[in-house]
C-alpha cells in the first residue's frame, strides 16, 4: 500500500500542530479583549484565523481517526 508524505504525519507533529493552532486563536482572543488594536494586529487576524480554526479542528479529527485505524489494524 502506497502512502504519501502527509498521510504518514507523526502523532505528536498533529498535537504540537494543533494546540499551536489553538494557541493563536488564545492570542487573538486577548489582544481583543484588552482592546489592542493596531494595522498589523488587524493584517495577522486576517490572514491567520481561519487557518487556525481549519486546523484546530481536522487535526485533532485525524488524529482520532489514525489512532482507531491502528487499534483496528492491531487486533486483526
Amino acid at each position: 500500500m502506497t502512502h504519501y508524505y502527509y498521510c504518514n504525519m507523526k502523532n505528536k507533529y498533529l498535537i504540537i500542530v494543533s494546540l499551536l493552532s489553538w494557541a493563536n486563536i488564545g492570542l487573538i482572543y486577548l489582544l481583543h479583549l484588552n482592546e489592542i488594536y493596531t494595522t498589523l494586529i488587524g493584517v495577522y487576524k486576517e490572514l491567520t484565523t481561519i487557518p487556525s480554526f481549519l486546523c484546530g479542528t481536522i487535526f485533532p479529527g485525524w488524529l482520532l481517526i489514525k489512532m482507531i485505524l491502528n487499534k483496528i489494524e492491531s487486533n486483526k
